[in-house]
């Protein structure tokens, strides 16, 4: 767990930030984003499925490619380390069932691509600037943007995920 983000700086100390950063400005404006976090497991599909980069991680390139309509708007940025290495990326869905109905596409491949990887996902909605995190197969509810970097980062430094959703109790 410490030497993604231990204390002396980590895999993602440079990255967290610049992802923090452009998410805010993603989520005031309503733009939708997937953004994969690569740990320890490769995506090599969403990399080739999408359009090779090899850039550092930046809040102003994050929002230039979630610009709607840039070319490269749809689909999934993939981080590896400090770098922005695809944009574009196809990513696996899960079982519609996996989210709640009223979340699309952009959520079930968030958490598609973390039934099959340890990848932490940083999802966006469109229609209401939500910021959710996917993390083993399971997704946050929604981030209060003050609380995401502090959420990113328990994200990547965990191994677990985010558990299963929460249950009302019994009466």
């Amino acid at each position: 767990q410490s030497r993604w983000l231990g204390r002396g700086g980590g895999q993602f100390a440079e990255s967290v930030p610049a992802i923090d950063e452009a998410v805010e400005f993603l989520s005031r404006n309503q733009f939708g984003a997937l953004i994969v976090i690569e740990r320890s497991v490769p995506l090599g599909d969403a990399v080739r499925t999408g359009v090779a980069l090899d850039s550092t991680v930046s809040a102003r390139l994050i929002e230039a490619i979630f610009w709607p309509n840039s070319p490269l708007h749809d689909l999934a940025v993939v981080v590896s380390g400090d770098r922005i290495v695809a944009a574009n990326g196809l990513l696996p869905r899960a079982d519609a069932s996996s989210v709640p109905p009223r979340l699309g596409s952009r959520h079930l491949a968030a958490v598609g691509a973390t039934e099959e990887s340890d990848a932490v996902v940083v999802v966006v909605s469109e229609q209401t600037g939500a910021i959710r995190i996917a993390s083993a197969g399971t997704l946050s509810d929604p981030i209060p943007f003050e609380s995401f970097a502090a959420e990113l980062r328990k994200a990547l430094a965990s191994e677990e995920g985010f558990g299963e959703p929460a249950k009302e109790a019994a009466t």
